[in-house]
């Protein structure tokens, strides 16, 4: 369960520091650019050498206002032992698992009207909190602290001028999470498993600092299901799994690590055809367990008192310690998570859903269906759906991979997953039906011309191109870089 390599974290941070030291002819940034971190802008009137420099700085305080959490050493396996077997219990090993009665529309009808009953109309205020890019996690909890999230939350970037109708909100979230998620706080590891997801760091200190990101995050789930917006981080179905406080199964282990699923169902057959105590202690399988941190350093875990030194005869009994070890690690951070969001949205109508609906709530779908989308897209004269721009843009997007079109939907909506009801339950910050909607620009001649978004809205402003290669070049910016703010009205 050692940590892996992330598209996010340091490896970005890293990214912005080398990539643009490559060796140009220019000596001035052609057109325009914002710093990735503080979105300062950088034009024809800067260098290269200006802009590397600001990265350079930008990069580095952004990196000492935002600290690795703590996680335990070696030497703190003893005091991790404790806390294990202090919040874990034994489970039973099966693999029988309830199904809900009640059909999911029910369900999702009755959260609305849940939410509906709490939420405090727009027309009845809202709150407004001032936040900064650089050190945008802490200043975002902390500010947090002091608003109802049951009124309409309005988003300021410090330095900016902007207003928000929804759109930076949802940009807000989106650089919250990918802060979250990333390797330089080590929340996180990405899960042993055949779908991509996070896993909460097995190794991160049970203590105060640690688990008030997990109530932070708890809110920020809370807030998503509020406003009917998805997230963008595929966390991992155990912890769904956890905070709708369901039993943990043998089978589950496949969600976090695969391999060890394998080789315990091997040791299960063997295990199966009985011997002595010599027999058992031949096959070297010990009430104990070696784990690397994120820093590559092995843990020693006993699950029993002095396990190393006890031979396993019982498979199912060392199989339901396992899970138990589990659910000592992970259960504190998931306490924290689940109080926060059951403080927004009431308990009793949370667990009513499965595993995977709540997935699908908070998370969206998880593929975009472009057909899906062309059939819910509105248009603004002069486009319509036979104008041949229009024909050009679902071709090329025919042609992008998953990846580029969840970048090209985050661009344009502020989020990078399609919701639960799919394009045509795309909505506003306020609950309004707000479908995604193309709309025309002028195209100017001898320039070079880029689609805009209003994330507010759902609407993705295109020139009038004159060929289909233009406008190519200019979705191809946006789906193949994650570009957040840059080129959003």
């Amino acid at each position: 369960m050692g940590n892996k390599n992330t598209r996010n974290g340091k490896k970005n941070m890293n990214r912005y520091n080398t990539e643009t030291n490559i060796k140009v002819k220019t000596k001035h940034i052609k057109g325009s650019t914002k710093c990735p971190l503080c979105f300062k802008t950088f034009d024809s009137n800067n260098t290269i050498k200006q802009l590397n420099d600001h990265l350079v700085i930008c990069g580095k305080n952004f990196m000492s206002e935002n600290p690795e959490c703590e996680i335990y050493s070696p030497a703190d396996d003893s005091i991790l032992n404790n806390l294990i077997f202090k919040f874990s219990k034994e489970y039973k090993i099966s693999s029988i698992k309830q199904k809900s009665t009640i059909d999911l529309n029910t369900k999702i009808e009755e959260l609305k009207k849940s939410i509906n009953s709490r939420k405090i109309s727009w027309q009845d205020g809202f709150c407004q909190i001032e936040v900064h890019r650089n050190n945008i996690l802490n200043s975002s909890m902390e500010k947090i602290e002091k608003v109802d999230l049951f009124k309409e939350l309005k988003i300021n970037f410090a330095g900016e001028l902007c207003y928000d109708a929804g759109g930076i909100f949802r940009e807000w979230f989106t650089i919250l999470f990918k802060t979250l998620e990333s390797d330089k706080l080590k929340l996180f590891i990405v899960s042993d498993s055949n779908d991509f997801s996070y896993i909460i760091n097995p190794f991160l200190k049970h203590n105060p600092e640690n688990f008030k990101y997990f109530s932070f995050i708890g809110k920020l789930i809370g807030k998503a299901l509020l406003d009917n917006i998805t997230i963008n981080v595929c966390f991992n179905k155990l912890i769904y799994k956890m905070i709708l406080q369901e039993d943990i199964f043998f089978e589950d282990l496949t969600f976090i690590d695969n391999p060890l699923h394998t080789s315990l169902e091997n040791l299960k057959e063997i295990y199966s055809t009985g011997g002595s105590n010599e027999f058992y202690e031949e096959l070297g399988i010990y009430y104990s367990v070696n784990m690397d941190d994120t820093n590559k350093k092995t843990h020693s875990i006993d699950l029993i008192d002095n396990g190393i030194n006890k031979p396993v005869s019982n498979i199912n009994d060392y199989i339901s310690k396992r899970i138990s070890l589990l659910k000592g690690i992970y259960e504190p951070f998931v306490n924290k998570i689940r109080e926060s969001l059951f403080k927004l949205i009431p308990k009793d109508v949370i667990q009513k859903f499965t595993t995977d609906e709540l997935e699908l709530l908070i998370n969206g779908r998880p593929y975009i269906d472009v057909e899906e989308w062309r059939m819910f897209t509105d248009y603004k004269e002069p486009y319509n759906n036979n104008h041949r721009v229009i024909n050009w843009f679902w071709e090329i997007l025919n042609e992008l991979t998953q990846k580029e079109l969840s970048n090209l939907l985050m661009f344009s909506t502020g989020a990078s997953r399609v919701p639960f009801g799919g394009f045509s339950a795309l909505e506003s910050n306020r609950g309004n039906v707000s479908k995604f909607t193309i709309e025309s620009i002028p195209y100017e001649k001898g320039k070079k011309n880029f689609v805009k978004a209003h994330t507010c809205f759902n609407r993705l402003d295109i020139p009038i191109f004159n060929n289909k290669n233009e406008l190519k070049e200019a979705i191809h910016f946006v789906s193949s870089n994650e570009i957040i703010g840059f080129g959003i009205e």
